[in-house]
């Protein structure tokens, strides 16, 4: 069996978002870490502190993966919408 890199399944620009975003993989039993890394753009001292957060999940978890946030979103909005 060919192991697989894992796969990023969501971004995001803050921390806050990101643990919400594990908590919720974890929660269905989904390993996932995260990785941030500083955007090299021309003016860096334009966007001092401003990073992307990516979530990766095993490769072979990635579609379940992206139903759970896909459904999660989708009540979230729901329950807002009805408020």
């Amino acid at each position: 069996m060919i192991n697989k890199a894992p796969v990023v399944v969501a971004t995001t620009w803050t921390s806050t978002e990101a643990s919400v975003i594990k908590s919720l993989l974890e929660g269905y039993d989904i390993p996932c870490h995260s990785s941030s890394e500083l955007l090299q753009l021309i003016n860096p001292a334009s966007i001092k502190g401003l990073t992307e957060i990516r979530i990766y999940v095993p490769a072979v978890l990635a579609q379940e993966a992206r139903r759970v946030l896909k459904e999660h979103r989708r009540r979230c909005h729901l329950h807002l919408v009805e408020s």
